[in-house]
């Protein structure tokens, strides 16, 4: 059976868009531009910043900066995995268009189990890159 997810689905959603910014955009990740997106006062993001930080997921510095530490990188890089082969899944068997499929995704893929996310990698032979033309991690557990 798989363990609980080490964050919150909050967390994890912080932390995948910091990585997709960072790693995919090559793009600087500020408080600011964080608040604008979740919808929330900078202040929060500052918390919530921080609260990440003393878990050891990122380094904030303020007014300087953030970067995820080598677990918050893992943690991001396993929700995407699960969002984009969610993604394979839906638009591959229930014909879903690509945007409604990233929607559905989204809410899903916190909660999606690792067994179940290697048996959609499986299934579709291992796809290196989703319906979102993203490329989709792959992990040794999955058997490829």
């Amino acid at each position: 059976m798989d363990s609980e997810p080490e964050v919150t689905e909050n967390e994890g959603k912080y932390l995948t868009f910091i990585y997709r910014k960072q790693n995919e955009e090559s793009a600087r990740v500020r408080t600011t531009g964080l608040a604008k997106t979740f919808k929330v006062r900078p202040a929060t993001v500052t918390e919530k910043l921080q609260n990440l930080a003393k878990r050891d997921l990122l380094k904030y510095t303020p007014y300087r900066g953030i970067q995820l530490t080598k677990e918050g990188v893992a943690i991001a890089q396993r929700l995407l995995r699960k969002h984009r082969l969610l993604e394979v899944l839906l638009v591959q068997t229930l014909n879903y268009n690509i945007k409604n499929a990233c929607y559905e995704a989204s809410k899903l893929d916190h909660y999606a189990s690792e067994s179940f996310i290697n048996e959609i990698c499986q299934r579709y032979k291992h796809p290196r890159i989703c319906p979102c033309n993203k490329t989709i991690t792959h992990v040794r557990e999955c058997g490829e």
